[in-house]
């Protein structure tokens, strides 16, 4: 009789048991369909192998979420892949450049010719400008033909000055604006140039002889060299035999250059002379192609799209023009021209295939990648900032999403806190 009532209590409490994990169950379900994939696959990536695979809501509703899991997640755990804000910019996005000092600022150009500079962690727009020409009686007649039949431009790029104090707008028309940024909506106009005939493809800054020079290339198959202050011309380089598609200076001990790459994947090297390239071989594949170094100025990389939509991501030996790494894993058949940055000294990584793709400098394999919750273009614009916390990718939908990391997410919700107590104060 005892045992026949011991077993009766036994039943009943598993009964009981089972209930209880039923109910718990159900209450995880609608949680975990409450969270977006990138952040339930930062959680699956903290849990034990072992544990992951048995744990029965996770492996249940979310196992395909596994699949993405980098292999060595522990190298992959400082890249901005979480969503955290989404911005609606209101047209196509074509470009964008983080502050160097304010890592919360984002310089966005677009489409329809209009800038806009954004707070992240107000999620606030502090300036937005439209394509406008300060000066149309000082352009060239033949800008002024262009613009009397449409004045309309895109924005091909927007860049920071290194200390953050000006910026540059490079249009589809002739046209490089320069402003003065102090803050806020403190926004002065500082010089309009009409730099090529035709488009401006890219822009940079450098400072051979200690002084503040605007790089400008373009349509006209040149790279021209301008005094920031004054707007002056100091030198233009030619012999390119196609337009040239991007410009990337840089200095190496008290050796100023500027590497140039046409839309033909032709690449050159100039020094501030007039004697001519020093450089001159093709990208793979004879691509579109941009050019950028590592943080610490010792690594070059290339990022290009062929006619037949092939691209390519390599590093290069600077000083023999060969060749070092050729990554893997970028689509055949892209859409226009993929965009490409480097994270620091360690990472790289490129909007491709409706997603973004990231790779350790030191290996060809990708690391990871992520379609950041869905809604890419085919070709996203990407950008980190400069501590590699953040990353912008422009969206099919006119948006901008910001990806973060752990110490990104943390910035962006100090700035938010403190936008809320000033509120309230």
């Amino acid at each position: 009789m005892e045992r026949r009532e011991k077993q009766r209590i036994e039943r009943a409490e598993r009964v009981k048991r089972r209930e209880r994990q039923r109910n718990y169950s159900d209450k995880d379900d609608d949680f975990f369909d409450s969270l977006p994939d990138s952040l339930l696959i930062h959680i699956l990536s903290y849990l034990p192998t072992r544990d992951s695979i048995i744990t029965s809501t996770l492996s249940r509703r979310w196992r395909h979420l596994w699949t993405l899991i980098p292999f060595d997640f522990s190298k992959s755990n400082d890249l901005p892949t979480a969503v955290v804000v989404n911005l609606n910019q209101g047209s196509a996005v074509n470009t964008m450049d983080f502050h160097p000092s304010q890592q919360t600022l984002l310089l966005v150009g677009t489409n329809i010719g209009d800038f806009t500079i954004w707070e992240l962690g107000r999620r606030e727009r502090l300036v937005s400008r439209n394509f406008n020409v300060w000066d149309i009686e000082a352009c060239s007649m033949a800008l002024q033909a262009s613009l009397a039949n449409d004045y309309t431009a895109s924005v091909n790029r927007v860049k920071w000055i290194p200390d953050g104090a000006l910026f540059g707008v490079a249009y589809s028309k002739h046209i490089v604006q320069i402003y003065s940024y102090h803050g806020g909506n403190d926004l002065q106009n500082r010089l309009e140039i009409d730099a090529h005939v035709g488009k401006v493809s890219d822009l940079g800054f450098s400072h051979p002889n200690r002084q503040l020079c605007i790089i400008t290339c373009g349509e006209d198959k040149t790279i021209k060299v301008w005094d920031a202050v004054t707007g002056n011309k100091l030198y233009t380089f030619e012999g390119h035999e196609a337009p040239v598609y991007s410009v990337c200076p840089h200095h190496k001990e008290h050796i100023q250059y500027v590497f140039s790459a046409d839309i033909n994947g032709r690449i050159k090297a100039w020094l501030y002379d007039n004697i001519g390239s020093r450089v001159d071989y093709d990208a793979p594949g004879q691509s579109c192609t941009k050019m950028a170094y590592s943080a610490d100025g010792t690594r070059i990389f290339s990022c290009g799209t062929s006619e037949e939509g092939e691209s390519y991501l390599a590093e290069w030996n600077e000083s023999e023009g060969a060749i070092k790494h050729l990554y893997d894993g970028l689509w055949k058949r892209s859409v226009g021209v993929v965009q490409f940055d480097t994270m620091k000294n360690r990472f790289l990584a490129t909007g491709d295939e409706f997603q973004i793709k990231f790779w350790d400098m030191d290996d060809v394999n990708i690391l990871t990648t992520t379609a950041a919750e869905g809604g890419l273009p085919a070709s996203p614009c990407i950008r980190f900032n400069k501590e590699g916390i953040l990353l912008a990718v422009s969206t099919r939908e006119n948006g901008i999403k910001i990806l973060a990391n752990a110490d990104g997410l943390q910035l962006l919700r100090s700035i938010e806190n403190c936008a809320v107590d000033n509120s309230r104060g």
